[in-house]
């Protein structure tokens, strides 16, 4: 009986030891992967939002503490930086911040809820990420904002972009480099230093005809961004070009030559036809 249990202690070491059971053990599920918790904290975060709107206290409390815990206990390496991290974890710091208020308001609740569902989202969907669809929304802020220079117009037009940006903002610190989102928070300081009166909305528009689309299309990736310094590019031609084109340049030469000697010999000058005395 003894020798049994020594020759199962045996195998169960050499089970548990193993990389290949340790790999099947992974895949069959056990120990979820990073991948798993992302899209875990993308389920939280929809729940989250639904509730939200639902006006479900409760199951919004449970629901941020649910996802706040797999946050800790998740890694991050190969899906965003430090400061995507640091912005997922500001939008759900800000969730459970605004639960404990006295005078809970379900809009401010909803507000910050979308934060973090397209935080989360950009997260778990790199390629097809919702936030991504703010684009043309931020265009029509940007279009309205440069149709008046009167603030009683320009400033509601300028708030709204405030909201949309700082909607995304999260979501955006997650997928983009961190020159990217210096741009977009150097344009919309700016419209938010204006909407304060530090600016008139004359100067932001000014600012927003020069950076705005430049600012929107790099942030959404309908444009590659240039350096601002640096070498120009420049492609040496082949040399079978060059060639090409010299061989071209001397063959016109030569005909233009030729058809030039053809009108010496045949043009008709005057003084061929005066009468000889």
């Amino acid at each position: 009986m003894r020798a049994v249990l020594i020759f199962l202690s045996m195998i169960s070491f050499l089970w548990l030891t193993d990389p290949m059971s340790a790999l099947s053990r992974n895949e069959a599920g056990t120990a979820p992967t990073a991948s798993e918790n992302w899209k875990q904290l993308d389920s939280y975060a929809e729940q989250l939002y639904r509730a939200s709107v639902a006006g479900e206290l409760e199951q919004v409390q449970k629901t941020i503490y649910a996802m706040g815990k797999l946050f800790t206990e998740t890694t991050f390496n190969g899906a965003t930086s430090v400061e995507g991290v640091r912005a997922l974890s500001d939008a759900i710091v800000q969730v459970k911040r605004i639960l404990p208020s006295i005078q809970l308001k379900q809009e401010e609740l909803m507000r910050a809820t979308a934060r973090l569902r397209l935080a989360a989202d950009a997260l778990a969907h790199p390629k097809q990420a919702m936030w991504l669809q703010y684009e043309q929304v931020l265009r029509d802020d940007m279009t309205r904002m440069l149709s008046t220079n009167q603030n009683k117009e320009w400033i509601p037009y300028a708030n709204r972009w405030l909201e949309h940006v700082d909607r995304i903002r999260p979501a955006a610190t997650i997928q983009r480099d961190v020159q990217t989102i210096e741009l977009m928070e150097s344009l919309t300081q700016f419209i938010r230093d204006t909407a304060k009166g530090k600016h008139s909305p004359k100067e932001a528009n000014e600012a927003l005809n020069k950076h705005g689309d430049t600012v929107l299309s790099q942030l959404f990736g309908t444009e590659k961004a240039n350096p601002t310094l640096g070498p120009p590019t420049y492609t040496p031609l082949p040399f079978q070009w060059i060639f090409m084109l010299a061989f071209i340049v001397c063959m016109m030469l030569a005909y233009v030559g030729f058809q030039k000697y053809r009108y010496e010999q045949n043009a008709i000058r005057p003084g061929s036809f005066r009468n000889k005395r």
